[in-house]
């Protein structure tokens, strides 16, 4: 299954002007490829969303509560409002919408 990770954090708590953020974050960085092995998480990618104070990571994992512990364990719940999002593919949303019977014709 793969997640979406949407971290968003405050002004005030970004790296770009808080000192004590960016230093949590930057030996955090360290650490993110042992921890996601630990949790037995694949992150697919991490992107940030420039001046908006968001960072979004997708990952795969057997189950949302890896993803949960990674959000937990890594402090990334400490400088950011995170949500977790189970997604589909495409292709697999095709799929349960052929399922459903239409509600407006």
């Amino acid at each position: 299954m793969q997640y979406v990770v949407m971290a968003e954090h405050a002004a005030n708590l970004c790296p770009t002007g808080n000192a004590q953020t960016r230093a949590m974050l930057k030996e955090g960085v360290k650490h993110i490829p042992a921890l996601a092995q630990k949790l037995g998480i694949e992150i697919l990618t991490v992107r940030v969303f420039g001046p908006d104070h968001i960072i979004m990571m997708i990952a795969e994992a057997s189950d949302i509560e890896a993803v949960r512990s990674f959000i937990l364990e890594s402090g990334l719940i400490q400088w950011n409002t995170t949500k977790v999002h189970a997604t589909w593919s495409l292709e697999e949303a095709l799929e349960k919408v052929e399922g459903l019977t239409p509600i407006f014709r």
